[in-house]
């Protein structure tokens, strides 16, 4: 695949702001077979919040179109058990996926964690790329994240998300995004190049 600049933190925000007014989330080129969903809260009870529920619902009609061959929930136990992979995996399931073709990440607790984690696993199981399944605002730092850890990503942005349908979460969102990459920067230096 192509190596992308963007240009450091600014070209990270730059793009944040080009995907909120309403840009395109993502690549043209040929999509990877391998998603990756990025959890979101788990609510009292372990019921899924609308949001993680739509992110997984989104991949697992990927999976039902024939679009990708494996999905990896992604993400370890929050405020209410259990783990919102845990919940994911029910979710996809429920939808009719195999579990042969879901592969659960359990332990991760951050944006930051579940890429290097499934970039191990991708490296352990010699998966060159991945799709990344979350909100359209999120996927930005979601790619920079999975890149900065070692592995080609692509977004897959879930645009019926209530975090992007609604305006004032979209708003939100975009505040809250925008402090996480300047954060993911100096703390995990996203915007520069990995290193092998």
């Amino acid at each position: 695949m192509k190596e992308r600049f963007r240009g450091g933190i600014v070209g990270e925000l730059a793009e944040l702001f080009r995907v909120y007014r309403g840009g395109p989330s993502g690549s043209g080129d040929e999509k990877p077979r391998v998603a990756v969903i990025l959890g979101a809260q788990v609510l009292r009870g372990g019921r899924p919040s609308r949001t993680l529920e739509a992110r997984t619902r989104h991949a697992g009609d990927m999976y039902a179109r024939g679009e990708v061959d494996l999905l990896i929930p992604t993400g370890g136990v929050g405020e209410h058990p259990p783990a919102e992979a845990d919940v994911m995996f029910r979710i996809l399931r429920g939808m009719g996926v195999p579990e042969r073709t879901i592969l659960q990440e359990g332990t991760a607790s951050s944006t930051w964690e579940s890429a290097v984690t499934v970039a191990e696993i991708s490296r352990r199981r010699s998966i060159p790329d991945v799709l990344v399944v979350s909100d359209p605002l999120h996927c930005v730092r979601v790619v920079s994240a999975f890149e900065r850890a070692g592995l080609v990503a692509v977004a897959e942005p879930v645009y019926c998300s209530p975090m992007w349908r609604k305006k004032w979460f979209r708003g939100g969102q975009l505040v809250r995004e925008s402090g996480a990459l300047v954060w993911y920067s100096l703390r995990y230096g996203i915007g520069r190049p990995s290193w092998p």
